[in-house]
């Protein structure tokens, strides 16, 4: 990847959530009791919600909207650990670019290119957190930025918990991470890096 195309990927993961969520409004509508008193309108309605039930493989489910409310609760922690997972390739390869200049300033040049080469194959190894801690100590340091930092540790101890199979015996300190919140803090942080770059 050439320095001039790094720029953020989670708008794109943001829509993609957006538009699955709209699908799950539009299903749910789809699925209540018709209200409409028009008899024509009922049956084209009916006649849709039997074609869908049948599709979807729902009409053995006993309640099909707490069905859908689970899919869509179970929709939004994937997202949230999908989001986490963009985010922290981001970061990797935000940090691989920079250690470029290594190769640029240490002299000989085999020495730099041999540091750039291990330094790069290393980032891959970095634990999230500790990651987060280096650049809250030095790009991230105002009251705001720091908190935005303890944000994102928030969100990927959400990430941990959903990806290890949401324990209820080591519920995250967010018990009820938003998507909204998980987007706007991680967009904030990849915004304020490319002011950075390259």
């Amino acid at each position: 990847m050439s320095s001039s195309t790094l720029s953020n990927p989670l708008p794109a993961v943001w829509e993609a959530f957006q538009a699955s969520k709209d699908a799950f409004k539009m299903v749910e509508r789809v699925m209540r009791p018709l209200q409409s008193k028009d008899v024509d309108c009922q049956r084209e309605l009916f006649f849709y919600q039997r074609r869908l039930l049948k599709q979807l493989l729902f009409d053995t489910h006993p309640n099909v909207i707490d069905l859908l409310r689970q899919s869509e609760e179970e929709s939004q922690d994937l997202f949230i650990l999908g989001l986490w997972a963009t985010f922290e390739r981001f970061l990797r390869t935000y940090l691989q670019h920079k250690g470029e200049a290594i190769k640029q300033h240490v002299q000989p040049f085999t020495l730099g290119d041999s540091l750039y080469r291990h330094f790069h194959k290393e980032a891959e190894y970095w634990k999230p957190v500790e990651i987060l801690d280096f650049l809250k100590d030095s790009l991230f340091v105002t009251t705001a930025e720091k908190n935005q930092m303890g944000l994102a540790k928030q969100i990927l101890e959400y990430r941990d918990w959903v990806a290890h199979g949401k324990n209820p015996n080591r519920l995250p300190s967010a018990k009820e991470l938003k998507p909204k919140t998980a987007y706007d803090t991680l967009n904030e942080i990849i915004n304020t890096l490319l002011q950075h770059y390259p």
